[in-house]
């Protein structure tokens, strides 16, 4: 009988044990996330502009395609510089039309593949040609140096926010950072470094 009790007592005791380490880890676990900062879109460099003038571009279909400058609908423009040999670019473009089309922003694939991966990224990844054009211009004065990489422009053609991008979160946090006025999610922490605190 005594051993019945010591040994009830022990599991009682390791039970409890359990259950204080457990609430320890968890309150640990909240620490950290107050502490480290949400990752949002990326900004490696800075581009030569601020701007983007109004081009016109041959789309994959034959299509005419116009990117920057004001815009007659007054929507704002999603640029999404992708590449068929990336496998974070195929996973970003079924994400990426699904948030523009949420956010009613106009959506163009902006590629610097060879013809045939061009015509190899409409085939397997169900892009709409008439919005995928072939350009490398354009990535070097927006300072797109790897991929994904997105860049939101304003009705204006003013460049709003941009940045590497691998998932949903770093999208919309191109919409806080016009939300903040900051340029980029890692220039507000910067200038609040309190701001997780809160």
């Amino acid at each position: 009988m005594t051993e019945l009790i010591v040994a009830q007592g022990t599991l009682w005791l390791l039970l409890v044990t359990v259950a204080m380490t457990m609430l320890l880890l968890l309150w640990r676990i909240r620490e950290f996330y107050r502490h480290v900062a949400p990752l949002g879109a990326l900004t490696p460099a800075q581009p030569s502009v601020s701007h983007l003038e109004r081009h016109t571009f041959i789309a994959s279909d034959g299509s005419c395609c116009t990117i920057g400058g004001i815009r007659p609908d007054g929507q704002r423009q999603l640029l999404l510089f992708i590449s068929g040999t990336c496998p974070v670019s195929k996973k970003m473009i079924p994400v990426t039309r699904s948030f523009c089309d949420r956010e009613n922003i106009s959506l163009i694939f902006v590629t610097d593949d060879t013809a045939e991966g061009e015509q190899k990224l409409v085939r397997t990844l169900d892009i709409d040609s008439g919005h995928l054009i072939n350009n490398t211009e354009t990535g070097r004065m927006l300072a797109v140096d790897r991929v994904p990489f997105a860049v939101l422009l304003k009705q204006s053609g003013d460049v709003e926010a941009r940045g590497l991008v691998n998932n949903r979160e770093h999208l919309e946090s191109l919409l806080t950072v016009t939300e903040t006025g900051y340029e980029s999610i890692q220039s507000f922490l910067a200038a609040h470094p309190h701001a997780l605190a809160s």
